[in-house]
């Protein structure tokens, strides 16, 4: 059987990266025939489909110059590009500094020379008494840099040459008045990006400028972009740099300090007769080098190979505890309901009935910005507490299943041959209901890992949020996609060898003759 299962998820797995690379070759090969990449002006985008970050004010910006636009909203810039060379969409907004970074490693795209509207960026704090000293001190920072500093920190972050872009170390900053926490979003170059394994860009030296000026230390919490204004607002982190323009309705939710950068947003659309993966070449030769420069890119530049590495760790950690944790939970509430207890039941209903009611990312965020809002907790640990709920509850279940299975006579004979309730329930009712337990156990096993993947909605650098992270550098998506895919595959692939191996163990018709008759004497 188990070795039918590995097959089984080998055949499905090759099944899937048949069809990315049928995918992929399809980009490679043909060219734009339906128009795309022939806008020239702001004004042929009226009627088009527009495509926003999600968590972003470029919306607002749209629905005002842009009445009769279609608005689509998508997590970060790496799948507006791909949405944009799939015609999901005819253009999306970015900042014009990180388009500018998107043309120098993405040929197929240009962005048009109009503004859509002129902006000012600003570190944001929370509405409170340590929110506004804290953003009167950063103001006063600001003020008393030399006249032009943040003109020359500008060049050299939206220039082409990486080498010059130094950050301080932020191991030795003084941390005389503490360590303050900055809330990124880690996928908006040149403001923010991952370099070398470690978050850089413009925002982030300004904010390192500041914390090595006034005597605090920094310590950088990357979360999807509209996680951030909620840390905020719940002041999970001290203070937020992320390309964050100043609006009226934010500012109404936070505190911004004075601009630290000013500019416009600016539309990108395809160029004309672009190819999707372009490389600038054209035969095999153009094919070839297309994928051994995404394999390059996607793991060996910047040595990101490293990113997946820690990725992994973390979900597999997430994971594994909670599978632990959340099997004790729902064993230890079964205990507690299987003889009848009303109290139990109840109780042991209502929760599972509210933990299963809620999408698992709701309860996720609800954990991590409400019940533990006012609390300084990492986002893995919350991630552990929301998915051993979750697990906990699918294991109560799945208990009351596998007891119910069993006839209510091999109680009635037990009792019948003076076992108490314990010794009936564990030495007995147990190993018969365990091999009807065990399959779903596993299913629900594989169904844990991938709904981890949500984890980085509460600033938690799982393999899929790390993923994203190379995509939001590379802007491809095969291999960064498929890396993740194959890993997922080899994770649940190795927990499915585990339980199969429990379920072979736990099995009474597996036993072997020693074991059957294990304290019974033969000899008589």
């Amino acid at each position: 059987m188990r070795l039918k299962t590995i097959l089984k998820r080998m055949m499905v797995l090759g099944a899937c990266l048949f069809l990315a690379l049928a995918a992929f070759l399809h980009g490679q090969v043909y060219a734009r025939e339906d128009g795309a990449g022939t806008f020239t002006s702001l004004f042929q985008l009226e009627k088009a489909c527009i495509g926003i970050q999600t968590g972003t004010s470029f919306d607002a910006s749209v629905k005002k110059k842009l009445p009769d636009a279609k608005v689509e909203y998508y997590n970060n810039k790496a799948d507006l590009v791909a949405a944009l060379s799939s015609h999901k969409i005819d253009a999306f907004v970015v900042d014009e500094p990180a388009a500018q970074i998107l043309l120098r490693e993405y040929d197929g795209v240009t962005y048009l020379p109009e503004y859509l509207e002129t902006y000012f960026f600003a570190p944001a704090f929370p509405r409170s008494e340590k929110g506004e000293d804290l953003r009167e001190e950063f103001n006063d920072f600001l003020r008393q840099l030399p006249e032009g500093s943040l003109d020359k920190l500008a060049d050299k972050w939206f220039g082409g040459n990486e080498e010059e872009k130094t950050m301080p170390d932020l191991r030795n900053l003084p941390a005389k008045k503490g360590v303050l926490r900055l809330a990124t979003a880690a996928g908006y170059a040149p403001f923010e990006y991952v370099r070398d394994g470690e978050i850089v860009g413009y925002d982030m030296e300004v904010a390192a400028m500041f914390c090595e000026a006034c005597g605090y230390g920094m310590e950088i919490v990357d979360m999807n972009f509209d996680g951030i204004l909620p840390a905020i607002q719940t002041a999970k982190c001290d203070f937020a740099a992320a390309g964050i323009n100043i609006t009226a309705e934010r500012m109404e939710s936070v505190l911004f300090s004075d601009p630290t950068f000013s500019g416009g947003t600016v539309m990108v659309v395809l160029k004309e007769d672009a190819f999707v993966g372009d490389s600038g070449e054209s035969g095999e030769d153009s094919f070839w080098g297309g994928i051994v420069s995404s394999f390059r890119k996607t793991f060996i530049r910047e040595n990101r190979w490293r990113l997946f590495v820690r990725g992994v760790n973390t979900t597999l950690l997430i994971t594994v505890l909670s599978i632990l944790f959340g099997t004790a939970l729902g064993f230890g509430a079964f205990l507690l309901c299987r003889n009848g207890n009303p109290a139990a039941n109840a109780i042991a209903g209502f929760c599972i009935w509210l933990v299963q009611g809620m999408p698992v990312v709701v309860l996720l965020m609800i954990l991590f910005y409400v019940v533990f809002g006012k609390i300084s907790i990492s986002g893995i640990v919350v991630a552990v507490i929301g998915f051993t709920l979750t697990f906990g509850a699918t294991v109560f279940g799945l208990m009351k299943m596998g007891v119910g299975t069993v006839d209510r006579g091999q109680y009635e004979a037990a009792y019948a041959l003076g076992h108490s309730n314990r010794r009936t329930f564990f030495r007995i009712i147990l190993p018969q209901a365990i091999p009807h337990i065990l399959p779903a156990y596993q299913a629900e096993i594989v169904g844990l890992i991938k709904a981890t993947a949500v984890v980085g909605y509460i600033a938690v650098q799982d393999l899929t949020r790390m993923g994203d992270i190379v995509r939001s550098r590379t802007y491809e998506a095969f291999f960064p996609l498929i890396a993740v895919t194959v890993i997922y595959f080899v994770m649940e692939g190795l927990l499915n060898i585990f339980v199969g191996w429990l379920r072979v163990k736990s099995d009474p018709k597996k036993r072997s003759k020693s074991r059957i008759l294990k304290g019974v004497k033969t000899d008589d």
